[in-house]
């Protein structure tokens, strides 16, 4: 089979962003499908947001954290925000592979849910042809409707769901399970901070509050979510910000104050490190 003309560049929408309406939790960033060339090589680089492969044909190598791993058929491959990776596609017998990028305060959660770590990046998937379909039917729905919008934000949960369930099924994802029960006051202290995020927190605070220790807290939520509750914090905070920026013509200072940061500069600073903009540049665009 070979690839069609120019579908990388027709296929991958990484403006997507702009279209997500009330998705904070789970966005679907960008999505496609390429059959590689012999030896084509993506990176090193470090993405902003979560990316995940599906490779369909063929064979190709990852390398990430010092390792390498071989994969093939039905194998998929996830590369965390902010980590170095790159991958190549094998010389006899190059990869087709489908991906999506996705962000969200909950994506982390979600990736870690579905067996993915920055340590355990990869692993073999029996769902992997209905995972395809979903991202098939996406690129069907590329057509900047408000229609295709939901559609495609709902083939994204469809295909958590799906990766979720599978590997909740193995003996690696029971076990996960009974090791990291996600106790009462991790909900509590994840709905705490989803509603109060424009308020002056501290996490001790919270921990006093529901009644823990800020250690017992912090073990407790990196496990059930997938980071600390300071980065479930900021992520929260940028992606609301990224909301207003898009849908209110408020100025940089009171979405600073509109989602906790009483400083301006502190907050574009932090916002550039996040998305790789500043506030007003991303609004621009």
């Amino acid at each position: 089979m070979g690839r069609s003309a120019g579908e990388s560049e027709s296929i991958e929408y990484s403006s997507m962003e702009k279209s997500q309406i009330g998705a904070e939790g789970l966005c679907l960033q960008y999505y496609g499908w390429e059959y590689c060339t012999p030896l084509h090589r993506f990176g090193p680089n470090r993405r902003q947001t979560y990316v995940l492969h599906i490779v369909r044909e063929g064979r190709g190598t990852l390398t990430m954290r010092g390792r390498t791993y071989e994969l093939g058929p039905g194998e998929a491959f996830l590369i965390p925000p902010r980590e170095e990776a790159w991958y190549e596609a094998d010389r006899k017998t190059p990869w087709f592979y489908t991906w999506i990028g996705f962000s969200g305060i909950r994506a982390g959660e979600c990736a870690q849910s579905a067996g993915f770590t920055p340590d355990r990046p990869v692993r073999r998937l029996e769902c992997w042809e209905t995972i395809s379909r979903y991202i098939e039917e996406m690129i069907a729905a590329s057509q900047p409707t408000y229609a295709n919008e939901l559609r495609r934000g709902g083939l994204l949960l469809m295909v958590f769901a799906d990766l979720i369930q599978e590997y909740r099924a193995t003996p690696e994802g029971a076990a996960q399970r009974r090791a990291y029960p996600q106790a009462v006051y991790v909900e509590y202290a994840l709905d705490y901070l989803r509603q109060n995020y424009n308020q002056r927190l501290r996490i001790e605070e919270l921990a006093a509050h529901i009644g823990v220790t800020r250690s017992h807290l912090y073990s407790q939520f990196k496990k059930a979510a997938g980071c600390s509750p300071q980065e479930y914090l900021v992520r929260l905070r940028i992606e609301k910000a990224r909301s207003l920026l898009k849908q209110t013509d408020l100025s940089v200072r009171e979405i600073a104050a509109a989602v906790g940061y009483e400083d301006q500069l502190a907050f574009s600073k932090i916002f550039r490190q996040r998305t790789g903009k500043s506030p007003s540049e991303y609004r621009e665009m």
